[in-house]
């Protein structure tokens, strides 16, 4: 059995390949906003939190 290749994939076309290659503009949906969560005390607290619990596991 032949454990080496030199083909690994099929061959494309040249139109094959400029379909795969295409840049595709995306847009977001209206009235998306990534920026409306704030950072509130209690995100901090969970932070604080998690932070404690990793560094008493650490030192097992």
């Amino acid at each position: 059995m032949k454990t080496q290749s030199n083909t690994l994939l099929a061959e494309l076309s040249k139109t094959q390949v400029e379909n795969l290659t295409n840049q595709v503009k995306e847009t977001l949906a209206i009235g998306y906003n990534a920026g409306a969560k704030t950072f509130s005390s209690a995100d901090l607290w969970n932070i604080q939190k998690q932070r404690r619990t990793f560094l008493s596991r650490r030192s097992f």
